[in-house]
């Protein structure tokens, strides 16, 4: 009788544990999605673009090969909201939509400007689906159909371009930020941070492969508010401490771009006080470590004295760049470094009462001092420069 009732809830106990997969999909019935673009719309609010990859069904192959890859498709369809407008692209498709492999969010840069971004995340967020560590581009002077929609050279679709191009030339060059859909999320509801995105746009100049990434975008409440292209682009990650690689060209005695230092790591830091008027102040410290990669003037880099003098004009060169963003950012009203943020860190109470107006009234009045620590570590394979040696005779 024991051993009957212990199979009687060993049984019942199995109903529980051993559900199976009541949830399962087979995989001919998914469309994977690996790019997700929002713009505006043309009847409706929003309009949304996905972009699908097929996946192969290998078991049909004949021989056992492996398929060509299918070439990714997009759908649109327009609605009031994102949810709303991804729901009715089920009119268009005979799968069901898994947001699981979306590495991708595109915003059209007109939608940005317009209604801005702020709309845009709370349907993207609960889904659970969805990954938050997707990148986030703006589609400069285009929408993010157009974007996505064009063709690749060397990456199977242009989500997988986009996303790797954006991180490597944020490592490589310095001009972009690789800036996931959580941490713009985490700018957007900070009182002490805007948030910042590269933008992306068509180079028609390259008929094979026309997708590029173009400035960082800069938001004041949601709303994109001005691009930094260029030097104002990565004086915002000499600020951040993001810029891994890049190469600053200096001036050697009047002779223009003739010493070039290629930077190799950076990282920087910020601390708030309070002035004896009671309005906040920050130090950013920069310290930076590069070696010099190209020097077209005829100059010994193995004397001390020429390389401390290469190394002050590359500090003062980080300087300046990172300075003149945070000035131009004041002008603007917007705090995208997350200096608001320090001042919560470190003083809570005054904070209560600074962060209400911070972006309008006390950031652009704050006086911010940065502090540049840059050394020389590599001077390369080469002692003397080639025009040094042409100039002594070898």
């Amino acid at each position: 009788m024991e051993r009957r009732m212990a199979g009687f809830w060993l049984s019942m106990s199995m109903i529980f544990l051993l559900t199976g997969c009541w949830d399962s999909r087979e995989l001919t019935d998914i469309g994977f999605v690996v790019a997700l673009a929002i713009d505006k719309g043309e009847k409706k609010n929003i309009r949304v673009t996905v972009q699908i990859v097929n996946p192969a069904n290998t078991s049909n192959s004949p021989g056992g090969r492996s398929p060509s890859p299918l070439p990714p498709t997009t759908y649109s369809a327009e609605g009031n909201n994102v949810f709303e407008a991804t729901r009715v692209l089920s009119k268009k498709l005979s799968r069901q939509l898994h947001y699981g492999h979306a590495v991708v969010l595109l915003v059209g840069e007109e939608l940005a400007t317009t209604q801005g971004i702020k709309k845009i995340f709370d349907g993207i967020e609960r889904d659970n689906e969805f990954r938050s560590s997707a990148t986030m581009v703006i589609a400069r002077g285009a929408t993010g159909e157009e974007i996505i929609k064009q063709p690749t050279s060397i990456d199977n679709s242009p989500a997988m371009k986009i996303m790797k191009m954006v991180s490597d030339t944020e490592q490589a060059w310095g001009e972009n930020i690789d800036e996931k859909m959580y941490q713009v999320i985490q700018a957007i509801v900070s009182f002490g941070k805007e948030p910042t995105i590269t933008g992306v746009q068509l180079d028609h100049s390259n008929k094979e492969d026309k997708i590029m990434a173009n400035g960082i975008a800069t938001f004041k409440d949601g709303k994109l508010m001005k691009w930094l292209d260029g030097s104002e682009g990565r004086g915002l990650l000499w600020v951040l401490g993001k810029v891994r690689s890049t190469l600053l060209t200096l001036d050697w005695n009047d002779q223009p771009h003739t010493i070039g230092i290629e930077n190799i790591r950076t990282k920087s830091s910020f601390h708030s006080s309070f002035n004896k008027s009671g309005k906040p102040m920050i130090e950013v410290k920069i310290g930076a470590d590069a070696n010099i990669g190209e020097v077209d003037v005829p100059i010994d880099v193995t004397n001390p004295k020429v390389l401390l003098q290469i190394e002050r004009l590359y500090t003062q060169a980080i300087h300046d760049e990172a300075l003149a963003t945070i000035k131009l950012m004041q002008q603007q009203k917007s705090d995208i470094f997350g200096f608001g943020e320090v001042v919560h860190r470190d003083h809570p109470k005054q904070w209560r009462t600074l962060k209400q107006d911070w972006n309008d009234v006390t950031f652009p009045e704050i006086e911010v001092k940065v502090k540049v620590e840059a050394y020389l570590r590599n001077t390369g394979l080469r002692n003397r420069t080639i025009l040094e040696s042409i100039d002594v005779g070898g």
